[in-house]
């Protein structure tokens, strides 16, 4: 049994991982009200350093604050001279301490005049939760005033002050709310008043409808409380009741400190524990940002096969986005040989999205068997922002891979995306007509053109050599034609396609007619086929017919044009019936009078 090491972590790793911990928890649910719960009690916000300032200076008759009746209303620059936002918030507070509802409606109207943004938001906040004491309906609708960037933090402010002075109110408040805003409110008041017991705030959280966000804010505070011990605190987010996909970011710190603390088997434990296959690759894409070399290191060791290929397919992925060529580097020593080619085409198709220009610059450094696929997606990535300049680059890679013309598919692809007539008249301009690569160029381009151009485009297929085999590019254009809707436009379109092209054309807008429910409309177009043709096409009808709407077919029988079309047909609806009973057995007995002997014949080994 394969042993698997657990290489050690730079301490310049553990102090980024320690501060992205402390960061992450700052934001989210686990972070906006779970660290709040950890901290010492000793360390204290700016507000509540604020609160207590004015409170010690209402005390006293010395160096009062004035209130805000005797400095007048709005006056917010001395406020902000002070550059301690702590003393920004202690002056704020205690101009507020006193005020009216109508004084704080005008500080509040004062407020949005206020330049700078982040004093804008400080003098808001305050104004806020001053004004919630007094008249928290009259707080809520200030908050429909300000960006929409700025009304989670502001609803943050009011609920938090109404969940402590009125707790019916502001459940009852919150439950008119919608959306995030409701969520935003809820978390508020589960956060605030964590002093009921959990029986009570699981009940708030019902009222609200929301009770998954109460065992999220419940698991997360277990966690913040084990973070300490990381694989208790992962056991705990994998073991409770809230669904993984609402604790990505919690899942993630956690991670880290796995990490920090033990090494990398903790992607063995994201491997084998997750269960969403996106969360899973975000966590191993998160863990070998810390580390490529290292986390690749590990799954040399691993023993399941399947594990190990995507752990370091993932671990690569990530890897090329900030230095390919090391990783390329990296894998050419990977054993066995078939995962490190499959290595190296993860890390090549990565490179050539996030950075098709370094790509292209070092072809050479790409074994020869996997750079088609690379330079395709590098070509067609430079394509989409200059079609001009990926042509121009071809020729810089024609002497590292065999053909080129897949590539230069790609180009003209994209190209006629965007610019369908540059594309086509480019195609034109540059290959002649007995050269195949134009016809398969102009395949792509002139669909693109009948988006716009339906006519235009269908008179330059035609212009092109009817080939030998297969349809004519009329057939790809008018197929784009029906794809856009227009099926009008083709059918008068129809009766110009070349012989090539006729049976399987007609069988399309025949196919479109049916699906619509025109099955008549979709065999009056078999009149205009010579009789070898018509044949066939009225089976495809057929067919078409029997598997959209069988009874309707039964029930036309009789208007179908030829006896052995008829017989056709009800042998295609006796069989499709013994997989799918749709029929009685007295009308399945009046299909086998229509059978013709040959079909008759076909039939009978199936009975």
């Amino acid at each position: 049994m394969t042993t698997r090491g657990t290489p050690s972590i730079a301490s310049k790793h553990n102090l980024v991982v320690v501060i992205t911990f402390v960061a992450g928890l700052s934001v989210g649910t686990l972070g906006a009200f779970v660290i709040l719960s950890i901290v010492p009690q000793q360390e204290h916000s700016p507000q509540e350093v604020a609160r207590g300032e004015v409170e010690k200076t209402s005390t006293g008759t010395d160096n009062r604050l004035p209130s805000a009746s005797t400095i007048g209303v709005g006056q917010f620059e001395e406020i902000f001279k002070h550059r301690s936002i702590t003393n920004q918030h202690t002056a704020l507070y205690a101009k507020l301490s006193g005020a009216t509802e109508h004084e704080l409606k005008e500080w509040w109207i004062q407020s949005k005049e206020i330049e700078r943004a982040s004093h804008r938001e400080i003098a808001q906040k305050v104004i806020l939760r001053n004004l919630t004491v007094i008249n928290p309906q009259h707080a809520l609708r200030y908050v429909d005033e300000v960006s929409i960037f700025q009304r989670d933090a502001l609803l943050t402010t009011v609920f938090s002050e109404w969940a402590l002075s009125n707790l019916d109110g502001a459940i009852k408040a919150a439950g008119t709310l919608e959306g995030s805003r409701r969520d935003v409110a809820l978390q508020t008041i589960l956060h605030s008043r964590d002093d009921l017991s959990e029986g009570e705030r699981r009940s708030i959280a019902l009222q609200l409808n929301d009770e998954e966000m109460f065992l999220r804010l419940v698991s997360d505070t277990k966690v913040a409380q084990s973070i300490s011990e990381p694989k208790k605190a992962w056991n705990t987010l994998l073991n409770d009741d809230v669904d993984d996909s609402e604790q990505k970011q919690s899942l993630a710190l956690v991670a880290q400190a796995w990490l920090t603390q033990t090494g990398f088997d903790v992607l063995s434990a994201i491997y084998s524990e997750i269960e969403d296959s996106r969360i899973r690759s975000n966590l191993v894409s998160l863990i070998a940002k810390v580390d490529p070399i290292s986390a690749l290191d590990y799954t040399r060791g691993l023993v399941d096969s399947t594990e190990q290929s995507f752990l370091a397919a993932t671990i690569v992925r990530e890897w090329a986005r900030t230095d390919a060529l090391a990783a390329l580097t990296a894998v050419s020593t990977y054993e066995p040989s078939a995962v490190a080619t499959n290595l190296e085409y993860s890390i090549t198709t990565t490179w050539a999205r996030s950075n098709p220009y370094e790509l292209i610059e070092n072809i050479e450094a790409i074994s020869i068997e996997v750079r088609l696929t690379p330079l395709e997606i590098a070509f067609w990535s430079i394509a989409r922002r200059d079609p001009l300049e990926a042509l121009a680059k071809l020729s810089s890679i024609e002497n590292y891979v065999g053909n080129t013309s897949t590539i230069l598919n790609g180009i003209v692809r994209e190209w006629a995306v965007q610019q369908p007539d540059a594309a086509v008249n480019w195609v034109l301009e540059n290959f002649s007509p007995e050269d195949p690569q134009r016809s398969a160029l102009l395949q792509d381009a002139l669909q693109n053109m009948a988006i716009q151009s339906p006519n235009k485009a269908f008179e330059l297929a035609l212009d092109q050599p009817a080939p030998s085999q297969g349809s004519g590019l009329e057939f790809y254009v008018i197929r784009r034609i029906i794809r856009q809707g227009d099926v009008e436009v083709a059918v008068k379109l129809l009766p110009r396609v070349r012989e090539n092209s006729q049976l399987e054309t007609y069988s399309l807008i025949a196919g479109e007619f049916v699906d619509a429910g025109n099955a008549d409309e979709a065999l009056a177009l078999g009149e205009d086929l010579e009789a070898g043709k018509r044949k066939y096409f009225y089976r495809t009808v057929v067919q078409n017919w029997t598997w959209h709407d069988a009874k309707g077919l039964y029930e036309s029988l009789e208007e179908l044009p030829t006896k052995e079309l008829k017989s056709y047909a009800a042998d295609r609806l006796i069989r499709m019936n013994q997989s799918q009973p749709l029929l009685t057995d007295v009308q399945i007995e009046e299909l086998k009078t229509l059978l013709i002997s040959e079909d008759e014949a076909r039939r009978t080994p199936f009975e």
